[in-house]
């Protein structure tokens, strides 16, 4: 018996024994507290231990303990992209993408729960949900749109996870820019969700809206939300949008009231769970906003006035976006590629965040929970 059998077989033991003598929810306990690399390994120990990894409510489990952690990173350069894992965010390693030959251009067009929604932001393109943890991926059908793919098009995309339904969505929406600088509210529009549970594409009519994102940020509820736009140039306006999986409708969401005078850029996020804005002003201040109760105009809160130092000022403000909010209160903020600042609201103080090993140093960035969710579990046909 080779040395890789014997240690295959002794691990295997010891996690028989362990079971059969320690309680199964102590032992679910430890083992959501690990990260994904380790729990890949263990599942080539046994049989049992694989069966026990697998388990929905322990995915669930280790999830909700992920979700209290900072979060990963996934880096996208050109169409490569880089994970990072380590909690120091000090290096990178290339994601491997199977699929990537199926794609003229790799694009991240959303994330939840570990999980990647990527694609070319073409019409009629491939898309893939990956895993970046474990390395599993799911090619999803053809979306059989009858807009044409034409040159002229824009293709938005949303992903998220349907608590209700227990089941993962991906939305696409296509314009056709037939009266490009003339009518931006009447280009011709179509939209379809795909429900990961039932394996299928239905079609959702059109949007009341136009929806100015690539893609769209997961609430971690029911919503999915957009920056949107609203006429054209002077008389254009931004709006936050939301689409509610359980109804399948679009709806604006009512923006703070803000002096808008005074800000020069709008970007909406998700912070803390929270539909935020982050207006950038004239006085070389960032404001972020949260709505503490979801679709309640009067819940708006302003929760952070950041004024930003020269060294912040010499990136475009344009670029300037929050990503997430750190388990210590630092605020994490994306200079477009060039930088990622960290602003702790307390002491009022930036830090640029160091080059990472292993990744070239523009790039854009995703932060994501590291889970052992897996794309392949949920369809049912």
């Amino acid at each position: 018996m080779s040395s890789t059998s014997s240690a295959a077989s002794s691990s295997s033991s010891t996690f028989t024994e362990m079971s059969a003598n320690i309680p199964s929810d102590i032992i679910s306990d430890i083992l959501t507290r690990l990260p994904v690399k380790s729990l890949t390994r263990f599942k080539s120990v046994s049989k049992s231990m694989l069966a026990f990894l697998g388990n929905p409510e322990f995915v669930k489990q280790h999830l909700r303990r992920a979700n209290l952690k900072n979060p990963n990173l996934v880096l996208k350069h050109e169409s490569k992209l880089f994970y990072v894992e380590d909690e120091e965010w000090s290096k990178a390693r290339r994601l491997p993408l199977p699929f990537s030959l199926c794609l003229e251009k790799v694009e991240i067009s959303g994330s939840c729960n570990g999980i990647l929604c990527i694609s070319d932001q073409q019409c009629n393109q491939d898309i893939f949900l990956l895993n970046p943890s474990t390395g599993v991926f799911k090619h999803l059908p053809f979306s059989g749109f009858d807009i044409a793919a034409v040159e002229n098009s824009f293709t938005t995309m949303g992903f998220g996870y349907h608590q209700a339904e227990d089941d993962y969505k991906v939305i696409r929406c296509v314009y056709i820019y037939d009266k490009p600088f003339i009518d931006i509210d009447s280009y011709e529009c179509e939209a379809r969700v795909y429900s990961l549970k039932a394996g299928e594409w239905k079609d959702i009519g059109a949007i009341p809206y136009h929806l100015g994102y690539k893609a769209a940020i997961w609430l971690g509820n029911d919503f999915l939300i957009w920056k949107a736009t609203i006429g054209l140039g002077r008389t254009g306006r931004y709006l936050i949008v939301s689409y509610d999986m359980s109804k399948e409708e679009f709806k604006e969401i009512p923006q703070p009231i803000v002096n808008h005078n005074d800000e020069l850029h709008m970007e909406v996020s998700v912070l803390d769970g929270l539909v935020s804005t982050f207006y950038l002003s004239k006085h070389d201040e960032a404001h972020i906003w949260s709505m503490k109760e979801y679709g309640v105009t009067d819940s708006w809160e302003l929760r952070f006035v950041i004024k930003l130092p020269w060294r912040v000022e010499n990136y475009n403000y344009i670029f300037l976006k929050p990503l997430t909010i750190l388990k210590n209160g630092e605020i994490l903020i994306e200079a477009g590629e060039k930088a990622r600042i960290l602003h702790d609201p307390k002491k009022d103080s930036y830090t640029i965040i160091n080059p990472i090993r292993g990744v070239p140093r523009r790039f854009l960035v995703t932060p994501i929970v590291g889970s052992l969710v897996s794309p392949l579990d949920y369809h049912q046909g």
